[in-house]
Formats: C-alpha cells, structure tokens, sequence
C-alpha cells in the first residue's frame, strides 16, 4: 500500500524507479508547477539522471530533476492584477503581485498554494486541481505520471473554465545529470535537424545536429535557443552519455514552438515549449514521454 501521508510518491516496474514529490512537501516556490515534480528517476537499479538546478544549498530557484512551469514569460493574467492583488500561476496557485515591475520568474512571490487531490498506484499517479475564479480566469488541470517498460509519461490536461481566453505557455524543465558525472565531451545532446541557434552563450560546441562540451569541463553556465526548431515524431531531444553508455531521449506528441538549451558544470537541460491558446470552455491534453535506454 502506498503511503499517502509521506513527502513522496515511489513509482516502480521491472525498469525504472521514479521518486515524485506531494505538491508543497519538496518545493514551495512560485515558480515550478508543484504537481508532479519529478525528483528521481533510476533506471536498472544503477542508472540515475535527475539532478538539482544548483549545488550550492539555497541557490538557484530549486529546481531539480524533471519539473514543468507555465508562464515562464508571463503568467496568466499578471498585467490585469493591480500592486497588492493576485494574479494565477497554473500549477503553483495565486501569487501575490508586490509592485508594477514587469514579471520575473527568477523572482520569488507570496503563494497561496493551489489543493491537489492525488491518486497513486504502484506504476501511476493522478495530480488534479480545480483553480477558482481569479479576475476572470480559473481553469481545470490533470497531470499524470506512468510508468511502461523503461518509458516514463507525462500526461497533462488543461481546461479553460473561466470566461476570459487563456494564453500561455508550458514546458519542462530537465535538470538532468547521468550518474552524476560532470559535463564534459562525453555527454552529447542531439536534436531531430540541423541545429542553428541563437543567443549563445557559454561552452557549447555546436555541428549539424549535436552539441558537445570541453573535455576538460563546463566553467560556467551555458545557453542557446534553437532557431527554427522542428520536433520529430521519434525524439524531441535526446542526451547520451558515453563514459555511462546511458541516455535519456523525450518524445512529445505536440508541435513545440520554441526549444531552448540551460546547464552548468554538473545539468543539462534541454526544454521543449508547447503554446497554449484555450477559449473559455475549451480543453487541451498534451504528453512527454522519456525513453531511459542503453
């Protein structure tokens, strides 16, 4: 029987053990969605892939593993609310909106947390939430998590109940490290096409369609947007490591809009962008599926 009261949900099969947090027992902030959020993801017994934002203790956002956000740019709804009034972050709850400064997701706000109701097997687990009205906007959102060979799935559901047009945008953010080995040459990230991309920053090495890294190490945080990114029905992203012989490839059933690359010396995280434009009423589902292979 699964333990409903403890800070985490254990999922297992025959392939992976997958370590997921109860919304508001691992992370408090307001910027992750704070259902399903993935913290371990072991494969064989020996293999393992999810790693924090930051090593340093209290740095960083707090992220870590496999953790979505919505409205990374601006939530729902922000400009509406006036100085001192809230405004909704799909999957956190109301933040409160302190002053007139344009929204920054690096900035911390006050939460008022939404209430999740889960339901949990031994290889699945149902997040669900119904938002309140808001200065207009409430909405209905199921995220699933499952299990199937060495496949972990994410399925989300949102439905637009309020009378306003909800538009934003949706996208996980991968904190991933195979084995906890640094990032160097033997790491190597591969995209569907032809990588031209943009706003570089850092140690990337970027031809045709795969990035690598100095064998001597990451020094400093790196980023890229990949211009021009289309999505294949194989793979969004895959990551390989080969000093591990592991990699870890995501499968999405939706036409991503933007594909971003962040990391340091010890994460890469790849990040597929999913548009949202949903008219009052309307409902949207969309999946990530990860494949954890040899």
């Amino acid at each position: 029987m699964l333990n409903y009261e403890a800070a985490f949900i254990q999922l297992k099969n025959e392939r992976l053990e997958v370590q997921i947090s109860q919304p508001g027992m691992f992370y408090t902030g307001s910027r992750f969605d704070w259902a399903g959020f993935v913290t371990r993801v072991t494969l064989d017994c020996k293999h393992t892939f999810c790693v924090p934002e930051s090593l340093v203790p209290g740095m960083g956002s707090g992220g870590q593993g496999f953790c979505g956000e919505f409205g990374i740019d601006e939530p729902v709804g922000y400009e509406d609310a006036a100085p001192g009034n809230y405004f909704p972050k799909i999957g956190v709850g109301l933040l409160k909106k302190p002053d007139s400064e344009p929204y920054n997701f690096y900035r911390e706000y006050s939460v008022t947390p939404l209430d999740f109701s889960v339901i949990a097997t031994a290889e699945n687990v149902k997040f669900h939430t119904k938002a309140a009205n808001n200065n207009g906007y409430s909405y209905e959102y199921v995220k699933e998590i499952g299990l199937d060979g060495n496949f972990l799935t994410i399925r989300y559901m949102l439905k637009n109940t309020s009378s306003e047009k909800i538009v934003t945008n949706e996208y996980c953010h991968n904190f991933i490290g195979i084995d906890n080995e640094i990032i160097t040459e033997d790491y190597k990230l591969k995209l569907p096409n032809e990588i031209n991309a943009e706003k570089v920053v850092g140690d990337l090495n970027i031809k045709d369609n795969t990035i690598t890294w100095p064998g001597t190490g990451v020094k400093r945080e790196f980023y890229c947007i990949a211009a021009e990114y289309v999505n294949a029905p194989e793979f969004s992203w895959e990551l390989y490591n080969t000093n591990a012989g592991v990699g870890v490839r995501e499968i999405d059933d939706f036409k991503a809009v933007k594909f971003a690359l962040w990391g340091s010396s010890h994460v890469v995280s790849p990040e597929t962008f999913i548009k949202l434009e949903l008219d009052p009423g309307q409902p949207k589902v969309w999946s990530r599926k990860y494949e954890f292979y040899y």
